[in-house]
């Protein structure tokens, strides 16, 4: 058995003999572990996470129970991990028959029994996530602008923020950079944002994102309020002398943003992304490809679990020089990009604008020249799509929607289609109940197959799994 801790320096947390309830545990997970593509999710709206078997977060009990929140299986050795994500799989599989068969007016049980994987394990365990976004609270000492996590629930007030700081899936230079961007609003005349309406504060939190080669990017924050422009201008300078030659310079990110959101979440496009310092993109390699990727697009968390997590799409798509992919929510476009040497073509849907630009980018400097995206929400574009490919014979479609799933009427427009004979629904959130209509869907409306389910541990120490269902007819 390979032990969770072997070969690293980390906090030295009390251990206890608590028993692990892995479904009492996924409900924990408060923290977007996924980085879900639909960000429309309001943070003052969050569902709430109730402290560790009631207890009250303590300077001396934060980090073991923040590490019990973020990483709920960080005491469980990884093998056993893998083993209970296979289970899960499973229990995924039974949801689907328990609905399939739930308003089904034939007395006949439709078994809907898939070859279940094992679960393709992660290439690294420890300091895997390229992206972190962190909150900006109360801590458990008390101070109003401490940058961490949340433990309890902002919508109640009871909301304590505890600094990263022994998060194990977590790079160090992540961790850095927010210990530095703490220590700088601290000393800033700004308050934290507590609420969205007039003098509910400013500073709301911090994105950081990095690539394999240590390459980081971050991104300030902050609500407009009724501050003037200058002001902001001001903050702004402040910010990046503060990170160019001030205390943080030595960790300094190399690209260094500013925005100024007043709503949840803002797109570049609702409020811009103002570079401060330092290059515009990230750029981040697989398969020998190159993928720009801008602050507002989506790319998996883990690179090397998505390498491996795209070879078994491919894999599994059966993909031959007549097909062309279809791939539906596609990112920065890597999916369509590495496929494109197999297939007569592909083409990308995106709803993140910056996302499509990165992709066309891509597609240009890998010399993919059969592959092309579009902007805007799947269910306005695939019908028009879909008709523009009618002399395609084999299309493939790769859907990996964000944790709610897609429009039933995307489905729809996919299934009515005769050359689509085979359907990959990749899924960060697959038991639920929106995502498993979709699996519904395509088998009862649909008549398609459920042929494999493959589950991906992109997220060690936590429920989260990524699954790869292979729908066929």
């Amino acid at each position: 058995m390979l032990p969770v801790f072997r070969n690293i320096n980390v906090f030295p947390l009390k251990h206890t003999n608590r028993p692990v309830n892995p479904f009492d545990l996924c409900h924990l997970i408060r923290i977007r572990l996924c980085s879900s593509k639909a960000s429309a999710v309001k943070e003052f709206e969050d569902p709430e996470i109730s402290h560790a078997e009631g207890s009250a977060v303590t300077i001396s009990n934060q980090f073991e129970l923040l590490s019990d929140v973020m990483t709920p299986l960080w005491k469980m050795p990884y093998d056993e991990q893998l083993r209970a994500k296979h289970n899960w799989s499973q229990s995924v599989v039974r949801m689907i028959n328990e609905r399939v068969n739930a308003n089904r007016k034939e007395k006949r049980r439709l078994n809907v029994t898939p070859k279940i994987y094992h679960v393709k394990s992660s290439p690294v365990i420890m300091e895997y996530r390229n992206k972190d976004e962190f909150s900006i609270r109360n801590g458990a000492d008390g101070h109003p602008k401490t940058v961490g996590f949340f433990i309890g629930s902002t919508a109640s007030d009871n909301a304590v923020c505890v600094p990263g700081t022994h998060v194990i899936t977590m790079r160090e230079k992540h961790k850095k950079i927010a210990q530095n961007f703490e220590q700088y609003i601290r000393t800033s005349e700004l308050p934290v944002c507590t609420d969205f309406r007039p003098g509910g504060g400013n500073w709301r939190r911090l994105i950081v994102r990095s690539n394999e080669e240590g390459n980081t990017l971050a991104v300030a924050v902050c609500h407009p309020q009724l501050l003037s422009q200058e002001r902001l201008i001001e903050e702004q300078q402040r910010l990046k002398e503060y990170f160019t030659s001030g205390p943080g310079k030595d960790d300094c990110p190399q690209s260094l943003y500013f925005q100024a959101c007043p709503h949840a979440r803002c797109t570049n496009e609702q409020a811009p992304f103002v570079l401060l310092h330092g290059k515009p993109f990230l750029e981040e390699h697989m398969w020998g490809k190159t993928f720009r990727i801008s602050p507002d697009s989506f790319f998996q968390i883990n690179t090397q679990a998505a390498e491996v997590l795209y070879e078994t799409i491919l894999k599994q798509a059966n993909l031959t020089p007549r097909s062309t992919l279809l791939d539906v929510c596609c990112g920065v476009g890597p999916i369509s990009i590495l496929a494109a040497d197999r297939v007569r073509g592909c083409v990308g849907i995106e709803s993140v604008r910056d996302a499509v630009l990165d992709a066309k980018f891509n597609a240009k400097i890998n010399n993919a020249t059969n592959v092309d995206f579009f902007y805007g929400l799947a269910e306005r574009l695939t019908e028009r799509i879909i008709e523009e490919l009618n002399l395609a014979t084999d299309i493939v479609a790769v859907l990996n929607p964000g944790r709610a799933g897609l429009d039933p009427r995307v489905l729809r427009l996919l299934y009515k289609c005769p050359q689509i004979s085979t359907v990959i629904y990749v899924s960060c959130k697959a038991d639920m109940p929106s995502t498993l209509k979709n699996f519904v869907q395509l088998l009862t409306e649909g008549n398609f197959k459920l042929n494999s389910v493959t589950p991906v541990d992109l997220f060690p120490h936590t429920w989260h799994t990524e699954l790869i269902l292979k729908f066929i007819r």
